[in-house]
């Protein structure tokens, strides 16, 4: 995560607050009236639900074809290096608040008003050593950019609980921002703080003068918000193109309907993960009560519409279509459903029908390892065990053997799983990278371990795997390739 902050040139120094003791804010308390877009997400809180893993396994597949086409697409570039000791997993809290009148047009051109400024705070759901996490990023830098620990490192100074570096412009390359850019991190009530901005933003959170709260009915809804929420302003000339298709020659019911964007203000929307299925709620935020009934009666139009179509071909048609309703509360037009896995599965087959026609790019030639003395045997030696249950599903949990002949934990594997019927005729194959989802690391040093692992595109008549073992990733970073 260090390595992403590199975005500006050096600051000025600031007027720091005295040290104090304690824990740094919470990320909810990142927003304040100023705030124009406003992103929250409590990972940690929907990562408990079923529906969230239960999507988390479908989407495995999908993920790790984007993956492999962004891999092939992006050879030839340098990979990011990760702080060492932390994964995906150990993100528990997401805020990220923007300022300024024009920052959705800033976002848009990529180049930043003076008078603009940003937030990011995330929290981590384990409390780490401070000064080793620091040292670990500090040294991934200077890894992967010589020279630009120094003024980082020297920038260090305490604001609340928190320890604070600035960040140097040569990290940022050839994208310049009209203002300074700080990281922070600190502990928390529940674990590790990171954070990133603006300095004056960074510092006003940090030493709590921020209270969390957005301007005007925004802040009277926060409370009963999902757990993954957005909020952004609609600009009055975006407003204005969204109303332009009010012409003579137009649907009457969709330039109505075009007629009434125009006096939208602001949209929020939010998720909420529960056990079966995940509520939706897209507010728009309108003028007055008129503006909003007027959009709702267009909206309702066009959904009663849709609705009717999909009665005719239900077997095709994601039940969240059925489930949408929608209505004016105020000033306040609200569109509200559910999706159920029946919907993420729709949404998956589409989404992988699209990935499988891209065309497949080829990839450059691997450098040659520096001349080492080749070892009589790999670090790891990986095989197949069984299938955990006899249901021909293309999605299937196996069981899989991993001796670890290294001293050192092993974090990542990068497999060939080759699918064979009973006689031993190939079926198809699969390659995937494979790590643990509730341990740092997936086999300790000198241990051997069954273990569980995802299989994707499983044949039906599949019923012996054979394993082919490409690459392995140790906990400390490096790595073993092989065939």
């Amino acid at each position: 995560m260090f390595l992403s902050f590199g975005l500006t040139r050096s600051l000025t120094p600031l007027a720091i607050a005295a040290a104090s003791e304690g824990s740094v804010p919470a990320p909810s308390r990142a927003f304040t009236p100023r705030t124009a877009i406003a992103f929250y997400a409590d990972v940690q809180s929907a990562s408990k639900s079923s529906i969230w893993n239960a999507i988390t396994n479908k989407a495995a597949p999908l993920i790790e074809q984007l993956q492999s086409l962004q891999r092939a697409q992006m050879s030839s570039l340098p990979t990011p290096q990760a702080l060492p000791g932390f994964q995906g997993a150990d993100i528990a809290e997401i805020a990220i608040a923007f300022d300024g009148e024009k920052i959705l047009s800033d976002l848009q051109s990529g180049s930043f008003d003076p008078s603009s400024g940003f937030v990011g705070v995330v929290r981590l759901a384990r409390s780490a050593d401070l000064e080793s996490l620091i040292q670990q990023g500090l040294e991934a830098i200077e890894k992967q950019r010589p020279g630009l620990r120094g003024p980082i490192e020297k920038s260090r100074r305490r604001v609340g609980a928190a320890e604070v570096f600035d960040v140097s412009a040569e990290a940022l390359g050839e994208r310049k921002l009209p203002f300074p850019v700080s990281v922070g991190l600190g502990p928390s009530k529940e674990g590790t703080i990171v954070a990133f901005g603006r300095s004056e933003n960074l510092q006003a959170f940090l030493s709590g003068k921020t209270e969390g709260k957005l301007g005007g009915q925004m802040n009277e809804s926060l409370s009963r918000r999902g757990q993954i929420w957005l909020y952004l302003p609609v600009p009055q000339d975006a407003a204005k193109r969204l109303g332009g298709g009010s012409a003579a020659n137009a649907n009457p019911m969709l330039a109505g309907l075009a007629q009434s964007m125009d006096k939208v203000r602001d949209i929020s929307l939010s998720l909420s993960f529960g056990a079966s299925q995940v509520d939706f709620a897209l507010d728009f935020g309108c003028t007055d009560g008129a503006a909003a009934s007027q959009l709702s009666q267009g909206i309702q139009g066009l959904l009663g519409m849709i609705q009717v179509g999909a009665q005719q071909n239900p077997a095709s048609t994601p039940p969240f279509i059925g489930k949408i309703k929608a209505g004016a509360e105020g000033t306040v037009f609200r569109l509200t459903t559910a999706f159920t896995m029946r919907d993420f599965d729709l949404a998956f087959q589409n989404a992988n029908r699209g990935v499988a026609a891209a065309p497949p790019r080829a990839s450059p030639p691997a450098p040659k390892p520096e001349a080492t003395p080749a070892p009589s045997l790999p670090p790891v030696e990986v095989q197949f065990v069984e299938f955990n249950s006899e249901e021909q599903e293309s999605l299937r949990t196996l069981k899989v053997r991993v001796q670890n002949r290294s001293s050192r934990p092993v974090k990542e594997l990068r497999l060939t799983f080759t699918y064979l019927d009973e006689s031993g005729r190939k079926l198809g194959q699969w390659t995937r990278s494979h790590s643990s989802l509730t341990a740092e690391n997936l086999v300790g040093g000198e241990t051997t371990q069954v273990a569980d692992c995802l299989a994707f595109n499983v044949p039906a008549a599949t019923k012996k795997v054979t394993v082919t073992l490409h690459e392995v990733t140790f906990a400390d970073g490096e790595k073993w390739s092989g065939n």
